[in-house]
């Protein structure tokens, strides 16, 4: 047996690889993306609480998914 084969028989073909630099590029850029933005937002948010919540939370989170879907999207590409 020297294809391999998933648990239901099917065989499975050897794809491009993926190119995982770019999403730990994605990812470095992000978190120097807040690392720089987010006394900012803070400042920005003139709130006791909501502007820690927003500057260092909602928007590490929201951008952690942009990176995650732009992976998602380059790999989808590459499959195709």
């Amino acid at each position: 047996m020297t294809e391999a084969t998933t648990l239901m028989g099917r065989t499975e073909e050897r794809e491009k690889a993926y190119p995982l630099w770019i999403e730990r590029v994605l990812l470095l850029v992000a978190g120097v993306v807040v690392i720089l933005y987010s006394p900012k937002i803070n400042a920005s948010i003139d709130h006791a609480w909501m502007g820690p919540f927003v500057a260092y939370i909602a928007v590490p989170l929201a951008l952690l998914a942009a990176v995650e879907l732009m992976g998602r999207f380059v790999q989808g590409r590459q499959g195709s």
